[in-house]
């Protein structure tokens, strides 16, 4: 398994040159492997210390319906959104948050309904950032545009013992790192070292999360 992903990242790698765009800024990452409960719970007391960028693929939503084109971000009739199980999904995460103690502080989502309501449900928080809109069927100038935006978002380090919390689609974060995060609600886990790097340290899972409450 890891050397299949050695492989897919020289070979992303290798794309990004062709195409004329630089490393330092599209390097994609290494993925972590997904946590087991006993790995979250061991993972736990660094994420009480805070100072990580946590990223949240919305939770569960209904695949039967398909964003209208062009999408009226005031109406979420015109959106796919979040179903039962979703708004689940985003309630148990944050209970896991709160029964851990998990500091929160600023919380960004994109301005698709699914996105503000994950974070609502979660954290009762929502800041929509419109640089988190959903890059699927942009310009490619304007999805590299959005995985820069987001590249700079996961490169911050939250200095007053908190984690901030970036609640967007799938497309952001491969454009932004090279990573297409799996399954909904599913969370990825970034820090920065300070000089520029970034590197992805955890992935979990919604249910690994709920299995986490009991």
């Amino acid at each position: 398994m890891r050397q299949y992903k050695t492989l897919v990242f020289l070979m992303f790698s290798a794309l990004i040159v062709a195409s004329g765009q630089t490393l330092a800024e599209n390097d994609p990452l290494f993925e972590p492997e997904h946590l087991n409960l006993a790995q979250l719970k061991a993972f736990i007391p660094k994420l009480q210390k805070g100072g990580y960028v946590i990223f949240l693929r919305h939770a569960a939503t209904n695949i039967q319906q398909e964003d209208k084109r062009p999408v009226n971000l005031a109406d979420c009739r015109t959106q796919r959104n979040l179903t039962d199980t979703g708004r689940q999904q985003a309630r148990t995460i944050g209970q896991a948050f709160i029964q851990y103690k998990i500091p929160v502080g600023q919380v960004f989502n994109s301005p698709y309904c699914r996105c503000r309501d994950t974070a609502k449900l979660a954290f009762n928080k929502t800041h929509d950032n419109p640089e988190l809109y959903f890059a699927m069927g942009l310009s490619r100038e304007g999805k590299q545009a959005k995985g820069l935006k987001l590249r700079n978002l996961l490169q911050q380090r939250p200095t007053d013992g908190t984690n901030l919390v970036i609640v967007a689609h799938t497309a952001n974060l491969q454009e932004a790192v090279g990573l297409w995060p799996k399954p909904e609600g599913v969370s990825y886990v970034f820090a920065s070292t300070g000089n520029g790097q970034l590197e992805a340290v955890a992935i979990i899972d919604p249910a690994t999360w709920a299995a986490a409450l009991h």
